[in-house]
C-alpha cells in the first residue's frame, strides 16, 4: 500500500492548527501538538474518520494541509522556516543565500556524507568555473558542514532557509509581566482615543509609578520596582498596533472606508457614453484679469469622463460655484463636437468626435445638484441622472483619478500655483503675488492637456488610448445625438412668474427687457386673454419668463397663446452682455454701499418720518380726529390683545414740527441794533425752589376747589361759649 514518508519531527499545518503526522490502520493520523486531539475527515456518508492517503493528498492539493520541516531549537531558523520568501526575494535580501543553497543541494544530490573530508573532496570536484563565476569562490568545507546541519533538511533546502539574519533578535515579549501588560493597555487605549505618543508615554509612566509605589487601586506593589521604558519603546508598540481596528474612535468609520477599505468593483459600461461622470474641483492656480488689473482667484474645473473609454468628453473652467448651470453647460459641451488644437486634430481626427448624448449622467450628491427640475428635464431629454452615495468618493474613482491627473498636469509648472499652507509658510511663497496667467491662456493650456490625455496609453485600459477605444465604439454603434438640446436648456433654466409685461417691456433684476417687434406681438396675443380682474387700464399682461443665471442679457417669455417662448433682450446691452446674475447683484450691493456713504438708510427713513409728521401738524383738527379714531380702535379687545397697551402712545402730545422746518431761508445781515440785542447778558435769576410744604398746600388747594361754587366769607373765631 502506498504511503507518504514524513521527515522525523515534521509538522502538518491544517487551516492554521499544527499536527504531528503518523499512521494508524493504513490511514493518516494527525495529532494536535497542544491538545492531543485527533483530526478526522468527513466521509461521503457523513461520518468522521481518519483521512486516507488520497484524502490527505487532496487536502494538500486544495491548500488545507501544509507539511513543514521540524522545528529547530534556534529561533532564527524557525523564523526562516515560517517565512514565505521566494527564490528571487531571498537572493535580493542576501546574494549569499543562493550560493549556500547551491552548495548544499549539490552535496545532497550526490549523497555526500556529513564529514569535512568528504565535503572537501566533493566541493573540489563539483565547484566548476561556471559556478565560481556566478557565485564566487568555493566555500570552505566547515561552513558547508554547518549549513547542512542547521539549515533545512535533505530534499528540502530552499534559499529562504539560507538567508543570514545576523544581528536580528526574534524575541517574544513576556506576556505575563505586569509592566508589559500595562504598557500594551496604555498604548491601545491611547491609540483608540487619538492621543500622541508623548501623551501615551506620560500616562504609562504615571500608572507604572503608582504600581511601583503601591498606590495602584488594582495592582499590588511588586517586590522589585519595574523599570519605566523609554518613549521610543512606546512608539514602537504604537506603530505595531497600527491597523483598521485600532484607529481613533473619532475618525474610525471614515478612515476605515478611505484608507483601509478597497474601492470595490469599479463602474463598468458596455459602450461609450453609456455612463458619464461629472466632477468638479478647484484648479490649483490663481488667474489674473489684465483689464481689471486684479487677481480673480482660483477657478473651478468641471470634467466629464466617459466610463467605458476613460476619455474626457467635456471640460469647463469658470468662477461660478458648481450648480445646475454647471451641469447644463458641461452637458452642452459634451454634446457638441470638440475643437482640439489644430496639430492634434490633424493627427487624430477622432478628437473632434468625442461627443454624444450620455445615457446616464453621474453627479456628485450635493444640494445644488439634487433638483427635481433637473431630473425631470433629463428624463424628458432621454437620459437619466444618478447621484453618488454620500461620502463615498471611491464610487466614482475613475473620475477622481482623472480630475487629479488633469489638475496636476495643468498647474504643475504655471506661475501662481497654489501650494499648501505649510509649504507657503516655509518657503515664503505668495501665490497671488506670483500669478500672471490669464483665463484665455489657461483655457488653451487645458485644451491641449485634455487632447494629450485622450491619446496617451491608460493603465485602466491595458495601455490602450482612450481616443482609440472611443473610436472603435462609435464606428460600431454610432454617435447618439440630442434631438432638441434647446428644449433641455430651457427646462433647466430658472423661472420667474408674475412679471408684468407693458408696452415698455418687462422690468426684472432692476433692468428693462424689450424688443420693438416682439413686445407688441406679445401684448396683442396676451391682453385679450388676460383675466378681467388682473387687467389694468393700459395694455399689460402677467407673464412668466425663464433666464440663464450666467447670462442675464436676455430672457425667454412664455406666450400662452402660441405656446412658444419669445426672447427679449436687455435694453442696456453693453452692460448685460455675458453678465451673470451673481455679479450683477454684487455690483448693486456695491452701489448701495456707495450710496450709504452719502446718507444712510436710517437717515433717509427718519427724514421721511419727519416730513409726514410735519404734514399732519398742518391741520390740528385732522390730527385730533385721527387720534380719536385710533383711541377708539385700541379699546377693541381683539386689537388690544394683538397690539398691547399703546394708550400712552396715542395720548402723547405731538412734537412741535412744522412745515417751516423745510422752507429754505437765508439769514439777513445783522445791524448794530441786532448786535446789541444779541449781545451776551447774564441769565435771569432762577426762582427759589418751592419747599415740600408749599407743594403739598398747592396740591390740597387744587383738590378742594370747585369751579362753580362761590367763595365763602371768612368767619370770626368762636369764643368758648360758641358765640362770635
Amino acid at each position: 500500500m502506498a504511503y507518504i514518508r514524513f521527515s522525523p519531527g515534521a509538522v502538518v499545518d491544517v487551516r492554521g492548527a499544527e499536527y504531528h503526522p503518523a499512521y494508524a490502520h493504513g490511514r493518516v493520523q494527525l495529532t494536535h501538538l497542544i491538545t492531543g486531539e485527533i483530526f478526522k475527515y468527513e466521509q461521503r456518508d457523513g461520518s468522521l474518520e481518519l483521512p486516507t492517503v488520497e484524502q490527505f493528498q487532496l487536502m494538500q492539493h486544495c491548500g488545507d494541509a501544509l507539511t513543514r520541516a521540524p522545528r529547530s531549537a534556534d529561533t532564527i531558523r524557525n523564523y526562516n522556516d515560517r517565512s514565505e520568501w521566494t527564490r528571487d526575494q531571498a537572493g535580493a535580501i542576501s546574494p549569499r543565500a543562493l550560493r549556500m543553497a547551491t552548495a548544499c543541494q549539490m552535496l545532497d544530490e550526490r549523497g555526500v556524507q556529513q564529514g569535512a573530508g568528504a565535503i572537501e573532496a566533493a566541493l573540489d570536484q563539483c565547484w566548476t568555473p561556471e559556478l565560481a563565476k556566478t557565485f564566487g569562490p568555493r566555500p570552505s568545507a566547515s561552513s558547508v558542514k554547518n549549513w547542512r546541519r542547521h539549515r533545512g533538511s535533505i530534499g528540502n533546502r530552499h534559499p529562504r532557509h539560507m538567508v543570514p539574519l545576523t544581528g536580528r533578535q526574534v524575541v517574544r515579549p513576556s506576556e505575563g509581566s505586569i509592566d508589559q501588560q500595562l504598557l500594551w493597555a496604555c498604548v491601545l487605549e491611547g491609540r483608540k482615543a487619538g492621543h500622541k505618543v508623548s501623551d501615551i508615554h506620560a500616562d504609562y509612566a504615571a500608572k507604572l509609578s503608582q504600581v511601583n509605589e503601591g498606590r495602584h487601586p488594582f495592582i499590588d506593589k511588586p517586590s522589585a520596582p519595574f523599570a519605566i521604558c523609554s518613549e521610543r519603546t512606546v512608539r514602537r508598540r504604537f506603530n505595531n498596533l497600527e491597523s483598521d481596528k485600532t484607529l481613533a474612535t473619532s475618525i474610525e468609520v471614515e478612515a476605515v472606508k478611505q484608507d483601509w477599505s478597497g474601492a470595490g468593483k469599479p463602474l463598468v459600461a458596455d459602450f461609450v457614453m453609456q455612463h458619464v461622470i461629472v466632477d468638479h474641483t478647484w484648479l490649483d492656480v490663481h488667474v489674473v484679469c489684465p483689464n481689471l488689473q486684479m487677481v480673480l482667484g482660483r477657478p473651478w474645473l468641471t470634467l466629464a469622463i466617459d466610463v467605458k473609454s476613460r476619455a474626457i468628453v467635456g471640460h469647463l473652467i469658470t468662477f461660478h460655484d458648481p450648480s445646475r448651470w454647471s451641469v447644463s453647460e458641461i452637458l452642452r459641451r459634451i454634446v457638441l463636437p470638440k475643437r482640439p488644437p489644430p496639430a492634434m486634430v490633424s493627427r487624430y481626427p477622432v478628437l473632434a468626435m468625442l461627443c454624444g448624448k450620455p445615457g446616464c449622467l453621474i453627479l456628485d450628491n450635493a444640494v445644488e445638484f439634487r433638483s427635481h427640475t433637473l431630473e425631470a428635464a433629463a428624463r424628458d431629454a432621454g437620459f437619466s441622472v444618478r447621484f453618488c452615495p454620500i461620502k463615498q468618493p471611491t464610487y466614482r474613482a475613475i473620475g477622481e483619478r482623472a480630475i487629479k491627473t488633469l489638475n496636476d498636469q495643468t498647474t504643475r509648472l504655471l506661475p501662481g500655483r497654489a501650494v499648501t499652507l505649510n509649504d507657503a509658510r516655509r518657503w515664503g511663497y505668495d501665490a497671488e503675488a506670483q500669478a500672471i496667467v490669464m483665463l484665455d491662456e489657461l483655457e488653451a493650456i487645458v485644451n491641449q492637456i485634455v487632447a494629450s490625455y485622450n491619446v496617451e496609453p491608460h493603465d485602466g485600459l491595458r495601455n490602450q488610448q482612450p481616443a482609440l477605444v472611443f473610436e472603435r465604439d462609435i464606428n460600431r454603434f454610432g454617435i447618439n445625438d440630442f434631438a432638441d438640446f434647446a428644449s433641455f436648456t430651457r427646462d433647466v433654466m430658472e423661472v420667474r412668474s408674475g412679471a408684468q409685461l407693458s408696452p415698455t417691456g418687462i422690468r426684472a433684476f432692476n433692468l428693462r427687457y424689450h424688443d420693438i417687434q416682439a413686445v407688441p406681438e406679445l401684448l396683442r396675443d396676451l391682453v385679450p386673454i388676460e383675466p378681467r380682474r388682473q387687467r389694468r387700464s393700459d395694455a399689460t399682461a402677467t407673464v412668466e419668463f425663464r433666464y440663464d443665471s450666467m447670462d442675464i442679457s436676455r430672457i425667454h417669455v412664455w406666450n400662452r397663446k402660441t405656446r412658444k417662448y419669445v426672447e427679449l433682450m436687455c435694453a442696456d446691452e453693453q452692460y448685460s452682455s455675458g453678465m451673470p446674475l451673481w455679479l450683477h447683484e454684487q455690483i448693486e450691493r456695491e452701489a448701495n454701499k456707495q450710496g450709504l456713504g452719502f446718507n444712510t438708510q436710517e437717515e433717509r427713513i427718519n427724514a421721511r418720518g419727519h416730513l409726514i409728521e410735519a404734514i399732519r401738524n398742518i391741520s390740528p383738527g385732522d390730527l385730533a380726529a385721527s387720534r380719536k379714531r385710533l383711541a377708539t380702535l385700541i379699546e377693541v379687545p381683539r386689537i388690544r390683545q394683538a397690539t398691547g397697551n399703546i394708550v400712552d402712545l396715542v395720548r402723547a402730545t405731538p412734537s412741535s414740527v412744522t412745515s417751516g422746518d423745510f422752507i429754505a431761508n437765508d439769514r439777513a445781515r445783522l445791524t448794530s441794533l441786532d448786535q446789541e440785542i444779541l449781545s451776551s447778558r447774564p441769565d435771569p435769576r432762577a426762582k427759589p425752589a418751592k419747599s415740600a410744604l408749599e407743594r403739598r398746600r398747592e396740591h390740597a388747594a387744587r383738590g378742594q376747589s370747585e369751579p362753580d361754587t362761590p367763595a365763602r366769607e371768612r368767619r370770626l373765631p368762636l369764643n368758648k361759649g360758641g358765640y362770635q
